[in-house]
This record gives structure tokens, sequence and C-alpha cells, in this order.
């Protein structure tokens, strides 16, 4: 009989001013439902036209016996758009199909997700609270109050990305960014791991004056600061900070991974299970990795972040999963069961079959 796809639903939710959550519904015939999310992909509002481009031909495909097939399929024609901005998109949409579609295998298996994938189970998933979607202004005031507070709420790592603006007045991009640091820093004390993210808005001549600042505040890591697929650029980087090295969400190919790792040099590789077309992909990617810790970034919204919890148990070397703090938006509303909240620094294995939630149809901001 299988489980043929009746209808793939896109679902969207404006969570704050700055993220419009995006999920994926796959249903079948035989009643089952996956859920899986393409939230950031970068081009928001192309994502309705792409998803019913993309997957409208999916239905009547047996969701758990074509699985393999037709995800290879797809990502074969996705690495053939031209346009870059496009194939991100794609590539993304890739991500929540696969997510929907394990999670509606791992339910038929009756098994929770983790243990689908054939990983270890582990009592507790680390997590780090990234302050850079959080409600309210953006000043060091602002995020040193935000960084308190999720200290307080039990966090142990905080990440902040300074320098994405606006620009106090007076000072420079690398100033704003180190005032912000440096106030945040004050606020949560030694104790606490400082993880620091440039988005690339540095230039070389900005980092060298950036980086001897950053190295006094003890900062945990340096996260996309350069292409970390460029050895030149990450032997340069390599040589002027004491920071661990961080980077590599938007990574998606062993060519890429291989490149990053070629140096020796990056020492915190993160991976999105969106962004490498789902997570069995990501799994796959992950099998080459060694010698260095993994995370998985993940500025999204619940569904996202169960997946990676799961992904949590595939690798020996992994170490935390993205958590977005102080978003003005009650997750737990979101899904059912309701999202549970981090505790004193982590998140709790799912247990329940498949990703172990379901979007709450009741929730008044769907459209």
């Amino acid at each position: 009989m299988g489980s043929r796809i009746t209808n793939v639903r896109l679902r969207r939710l404006a969570a704050t001013q700055r993220s419009t959550w995006m999920f994926l519904e796959v249903s079948t015939d035989d009643g089952l439902v996956g859920t899986g999310e393409c939230s950031d992909s970068m081009w928001p509002e192309m994502v309705p036209s792409a998803v019913r481009e993309v997957l409208s031909p999916l239905r009547g495909i047996d969701a758990i016996a074509d699985r393999d097939a037709v995800t290879t399929q797809l990502r074969q024609a996705c690495a053939a758009v031209a346009d870059p901005r496009r194939q991100f998109m794609q590539r993304t949409i890739l991500g929540g199909l696969e997510m929907a579609l394990v999670d509606i295998a791992a339910h038929a298996s009756g098994v929770p997700l983790w243990q689908w994938l054939g990983g270890t189970r582990r009592d507790r998933v680390p997590v780090y609270a990234n302050l850079n979607r959080s409600a309210g202004q953006r000043r060091p005031v602002d995020l040193a109050a935000k960084a308190a507070q999720a200290v307080a709420d039990g966090h142990r790592k905080v990440k902040v990305a300074p320098f994405d603006g606006p620009v106090l007045h007076g000072l420079s991009i690398v100033d704003t960014g180190v005032a912000i640091v440096r106030a945040v820093r004050d606020a949560i004390g030694e104790s606490v791991d400082l993880m620091v993210d440039v988005h690339h808005h540095l230039s070389h001549d900005q980092l060298e004056n950036a980086i001897p600042q950053l190295d006094e505040l003890g900062i945990a890591w340096l996260e996309d600061a350069v292409d970390v697929t460029d050895p030149d650029a990450m032997r340069w980087l390599g040589a002027r900070t004491k920071a661990p090295i961080a980077g590599g969400e938007a990574l998606s190919t062993h060519e890429e991974i291989e490149a990053a790792l070629s140096t020796g040099h990056l020492r915190v590789l993160l991976l999105d299970p969106k962004y490498t077309a789902g997570p069995v992909q990501l799994q796959q990617l992950a099998e080459r990795v060694s010698g260095v810790e993994l995370t998985y970034h993940n500025p999204c919204g619940p569904v996202s972040t169960a997946v990676s919890a799961h992904l949590s148990t595939i690798h020996p070397d992994f170490t935390l999963v993205e958590y977005i703090y102080g978003e003005d938006v009650d997750r737990s509303a979101v899904t059912l069961p309701p999202e549970p909240a981090p505790c004193d620094g982590a998140l709790e294995l799912p247990m329940r079959p498949g990703v172990g939630l379901q979007l709450n149809l009741d929730h008044p901001g769907w459209y």
C-alpha cells in the first residue's frame, strides 16, 4: 500500500520583525503528516512559488519507498541552477522537504528520528543562546541586558553578531562592535563563553583592528570572519587570532567541507540541516568530518531546532545547537506538543516518534 503523498503545503508565520518561519507539511494517503522547516532561505518572497514549482510533482509518489530516489533527483536539479541565490533558496526548501519525509519514515517505524538515523542516545543536548534576533534595540546596553537575562535563564554560552549595525554615532563599525562585545562580557562575566559572529561585515584592514581587541575579551570563537573555503584567507586569519575559528553554515558538499578543513585552522564547523538539503545529507557529510567541533547552525523555529537536537546524536564530536534567544514570540504556542524551552543551557532529546512535533494549526498567525 505504501504512503503516497497527497499534498505538500507551505505554512508561514511572521515570528518577529526579522524572522518569518516557514514550514512544510507533507501529507500521505495513509494519514501520516511529516513536518519540516525551510526558514531563512534568503529569498522569502519567492519561496511560495518555488515550493509550487519544485514540489508539486511529488503528489502520488511513495514518501517512504521513493524518498531516496526523489530527493537525489531534486538535489541534482538544484545543483544545476545557475543563479546562486535561487539555488540556495531551493536547497533550503529541499532541506525542509527531507525533514518532513524522514519525519514520516520515523513515524511509520514508531521511533524518534535520532533512533531512525542510527544515533546514540544522549540525555541532554547543549545549546548556546544567540542574541542576534532578540527583540529591542542593538546598543551595547541593550545587548548586555539581554545577555545577562540569558545567563539568568541558565545559559552558559552566548553569541552576538556585533558588527551587524547600526553603527553608533561618531564610532566606526569596528568600534561599535567591540563596544558591544565589551558590554556583553562585562554583563556576563568571565565564566560564560562568549562567541562572536562577524557575518563577513569586516574587511581585512578592519579585522586587523578588531581581532586584538576581541582576543583581549576572551571570546570563545570567531565566526564567519573570512570565507572558510578559501585556504589563503584561513591562513591569514589563523595567523592573527587567538580565538578558535568557526564557520561553514552554508556548506553543502564534501568538496566544500574538505576545502574548509584543508588548512587545519577551522576549529568549529557549523552545519545546517536546511542548507545541506536535509538531515540525511548532513549525516552523510558529517561522516567525513573529524578533528573539529561539530555544531548546528539554527537561527530558526521549533522544527529545525528539534531536528538539530536529533542530529546531536550522530557524531562523536558534536558540541552545540544554536538556539535563538529573546525573540518576541511564544515558541511553545507554535507546535503540538509545545516546544520545551532549554533548561540549564540544554534541550531534552525528543523521544516521541519522528521529529516529535507537529504544527499547532489553531495558532492565529499562520498565512
